[in-house]
């Protein structure tokens, strides 16, 4: 089911500083040897940016491995976030400046909660980089929150969750596992020999059931695990070394508890829908974005 499309607004004023979002980021303590001369024309929906825009992208772009070439690309994917953030509600941000502007105040508020006792988390003042880089993960996080809860009709349905599951079962069928087998515990040396028939003159045989948490659990080897997990029903594995003794097992049958498992990666893969949901969004507001390029 292809991703509900919303249209976004252009921005038509300064936005306020990271509204209803706990700010923090990326830009560079120590990067004066990286700054590049600003290109004057450099525009993006109209928002003409800083020295101190520019050249704190170019060391984000640094960062990145795209190298100062990068800095326009830096500042698209962030101007598109800020687009779908404002348009879902999750922040006021138009632009870095408007992060950056207020450093200085949060860092005065967090010297004066330190002082009176307050437990803080993160250090008492950020710089310029570390507060720029939380502030805008922070308004990815508050942007997945809104759009999970289905804000600009971009809510994730329940059909749309289990499409996904019934498109990937190998990518939980394994942990909804039960595999029931036929298994001889025995004492001793570790026999030679693999055949069931042989095996079973050395112990009777009992019937046990092996969940995925039984496996997790390191009740058997990675080896055995990765055997078991591949086998044909009637096929022997083993004997091998465990608990003082040897154990060999012959697969029975496996049974995958479909529910049980969609329950349990429900809210994974709704999780995942929504991310894929927001990066969506962003290539739309950034194929949408007026760009005048040096």
């Amino acid at each position: 089911m292809p991703a509900p499309r919303t249209r976004f607004r252009r921005p038509t004023r300064r936005g306020l500083a990271v509204a209803a979002v706990a700010v923090v980021v990326l830009i560079g303590a120590g990067a004066a040897a990286a700054m590049t001369a600003m290109p004057a024309s450099l525009e993006i929906d109209g928002i003409r940016f800083s020295a101190a825009e520019h050249d704190a992208a170019v060391v984000r772009a640094e960062r990145t491995g795209s190298g100062a070439d990068g800095v326009v690309e830096v500042l698209r994917d962030e101007l598109a976030l800020f687009a779908v953030a404002r348009e879902v509600g999750a922040s006021d941000v138009e632009r870095p400046a408007d992060i950056t502007d207020v450093l200085d105040d949060v860092n005065r508020s967090r010297v004066e909660a330190a002082s009176a006792g307050a437990v803080l988390y993160g250090p008492v003042e950020y710089d310029e980089r570390s507060f720029y880089g939380k502030a805008v993960t922070d308004i990815r996080q508050a942007t997945l929150a809104r759009l999970d809860a289905g804000a600009a009709g971009t809510d994730v349905t329940d059909a749309e969750v289990r499409d996904r599951f019934a498109a990937e079962p190998d990518a939980w069928a394994e942990a909804a596992t039960t595999f029931r087998l036929d298994a001889i515990v025995g004492t001793g040396a570790v026999p030679e020999v693999s055949d069931w028939t042989a095996l079973s003159s050395r112990g009777a045989p009992e019937q046990v059931a092996w969940t995925a948490r039984d496996l997790e659990s390191g009740v058997v080897g990675p080896g055995v695990v990765a055997q078991l997990t591949t086998a044909a029903d009637g096929e022997v594995i083993g004997p091998f070394a465990a608990a003082g003794g040897w154990t060999a097992v012959r697969l029975v049958s496996r049974d995958v508890d479909t529910e049980a498992a969609f329950a349990h990666y429900r809210s994974r893969i709704r999780a995942a829908l929504v991310e894929e949901r927001l990066d969506d969004l962003i290539a739309q507001a950034r194929s949408e974005q007026d760009v005048t390029l040096p």
